[in-house]
């Protein structure tokens, strides 16, 4: 399977999922993710369900949320540094490794009846240390792999794969977990991320070297990271991206930070309610990445975005007012298939226009400053929603994100105008 990208600078040729996938490179990172990210859902089902079952506490639920989140703030600026100057294959094959190993010693845990919430929230940040690093190289590696006019198109194909395993991770998840309990799933996800571990191996070992700086000196730590956030701060795009993202990213994490209580209390279903529920907006995303990994988005990547951010709050409103399992599971897909109005073009201006040797840094100064409200969110809703309801959290993200979305179609001219 030779590479067979068109060249970076070829406006002319439209996006193909065959071309894309005939890189051989990047079609054994999509594979590796396909098989990890399969086992992930499946553990997400798990783990909450467990959380919320032996505490009993929504607010429980939402400090094992923040776990997962903290690390993309926390140290996602500085994990790009890394990305950029070690070898990318070596990121990926090491952090699915340590994951595969973290994930098998809580399984072994929580068979033996020996787990605590400490416990789980301890490893949940570890793996979402290892979520970041895993994210990041990805993004990262991805315009090493293919052409531009195919940038739109494999970010399709990992969003398509990501939902994908969204579908049968949780549809699968739930039900397991209803029947059996939560220690098969849970077995299965440490699996996962050793096959994934072997695929990244049959990658060449060139694929992902660090390409060194413009003066052939070499630099230590802090300019490596000081040159990665000042080309974030240099640049106005990115700066009405990451404001608006804190905005999205606090309203969407407070709203599905109570996933698992809305499945239970709110439509009155179980685990399986739950699985079918984030399903859907798999199913929901799968639609959207097809749809527009075949489109054209260069010249109207910034409208894409914000015609997104307004769909997205409406059907998290009308979550908030749905008590029929039908109809929720209707306004799911609806997220989903928005959610890949937005992401899709957002990943895929950011690939184009930001140099390869600074990707990593990049989009993990990127990442962690617009997920840096995503831990508050989540952490204030299981508080918002003891006072008030769920119901009422869902429906003011909606507002939220409807506000954000027009303030900022009126005054960020450069995401409005966003092309590659």
């Amino acid at each position: 399977m030779p590479p067979s990208a068109p060249p970076k600078d070829d406006p002319s040729a439209r996006p193909s999922f065959r071309r894309a996938l005939s890189n051989r490179p990047f079609f054994l990172l999509w594979s590796s993710q396909l098989i990890s990210q399969s086992g992930d859902f499946i553990f997400d089902v798990a783990l909450l369900w467990l959380v919320l079952q032996t505490t009993g506490s929504v607010f429980a639920v939402s400090l094992v949320v923040v776990a997962t989140l903290v690390p993309t703030v926390l140290l996602g600026p500085v994990l790009g540094v890394y990305v950029d100057r070690w070898p990318r294959r070596t990121i990926l094959l090491g952090t699915n490794v340590a994951q595969g190993v973290l994930v098998l010693v809580l399984s072994g845990l929580v068979l033996a009846h020996a787990t605590d919430l400490t416990f789980i929230i301890a490893i949940v940040f570890a793996l979402g240390v290892g979520a970041q690093f895993v994210r990041v190289t990805s993004n990262a590696l991805i315009p090493q792999t293919v052409g531009t006019p195919d940038l739109a198109t494999a970010n399709s194909l990992l969003s398509f794969s990501n939902s994908t395993t969204q579908v049968v991770g949780l549809s699968i998840g739930g039900v397991v977990v209803a029947l059996f309990g939560v220690e098969l799933p849970i077995a299965y996800d440490a699996l996962t991320f050793f096959a994934a571990a072997l695929i990244v191996l049959l990658m060449s070992a060139t694929i992902g070297r660090p390409e060194p700086s413009p003066t052939g000196a070499p630099t230590g730590f802090v300019e490596d990271f000081v040159e990665g956030f000042r080309y974030v701060v240099g640049q106005r795009f990115l700066l009405e991206l990451i404001a608006v993202g804190l905005v999205v990213n606090f309203a969407g994490n407070a709203a599905f930070t109570l996933w698992a209580p809305y499945a239970d209390l709110v439509l009155h279903g179980g685990a399986a309610t739950y699985g079918f529920l984030g399903a859907m907006i798999a199913v929901g995303a799968i639609v959207g990445a097809l749809v527009v990994g075949k489109l054209n988005m260069r010249p109207n990547a910034g409208r894409y975005i914000f015609a997104g951010l307004f769909g997205f709050g409406l059907f998290v409103i009308a979550l908030g007012l749905t008590r029929s399992i039908p109809l929720a599971l209707g306004e799911a897909f609806g997220v989903g298939f928005i959610t890949s109005v937005i992401n899709i073009p957002l990943l895929t201006a950011v690939q184009a226009r930001v140099p390869t040797r600074l990707m990593g840094r990049v989009m993990s100064v990127l990442l962690g400053l617009i997920l840096a409200a995503a831990p508050f969110g989540a952490f204030f809703a299981g508080s918002l929603a003891i006072a008030t309801s769920i119901e009422f959290v869902f429906v003011a993200a909606g507002l939220l994100v409807i506000a954000a979305g027009a303030v900022g179609a009126v005054t960020m001219r450069d995401v409005r105008s966003l092309t590659y």
